[in-house]
């Protein structure tokens, strides 16, 4: 799950009450559907906020050289960026990033001496497979 900490580590320029804890269920750029607990992303027009609020947005990127709009509430967090494509590009990478740590954090870890221990005992394609999964690191 996304949750508003990962959006504000991502994105620290707010403006609006944090929600510190709270997840979001939904993400789109689509403010006429329904957002539960919703990030909204204004891809298309930051004139559309008020429609994605009424549909259940709890916060939304934001493009810095825009004004905000005065309907927006105060309780409402917007995260100020740059560039909301950029932006939304970012917080995909991120999501799909944490969600590959989430899948390793419950498998099972195997904990050996050393690295020459371990090659000793895999072949030599298993390791390659392993290698790949890496990923970042």
């Amino acid at each position: 799950m996304l949750f508003y900490d990962d959006v504000k580590k991502l994105f620290p320029v707010t403006r609006g009450v944090g929600l510190p804890g709270i997840g979001f269920l939904t993400v789109s750029s689509l403010p006429e559907v329904r957002l539960e607990r919703g990030l909204y992303i204004p891809l298309d027009s930051h004139r559309k906020l008020f429609d994605s609020i009424n549909n259940g947005a709890i916060a939304s990127l934001w493009d810095g050289s825009e004004e905000i709009p005065l309907f927006v509430p105060n309780h409402f967090p917007l995260f100020i960026v740059e560039d909301v494509h950029a932006a939304y590009r970012e917080l995909i990478q991120f999501y799909k990033q944490k969600n590959n740590q989430e899948k390793w954090e419950i498998m099972t870890k195997f904990i050996c001496n050393s690295e020459s221990d371990l090659i000793k005992t895999m072949d030599e394609e298993f390791l390659e497979v392993l290698n790949e999964k890496k990923g970042g690191e």
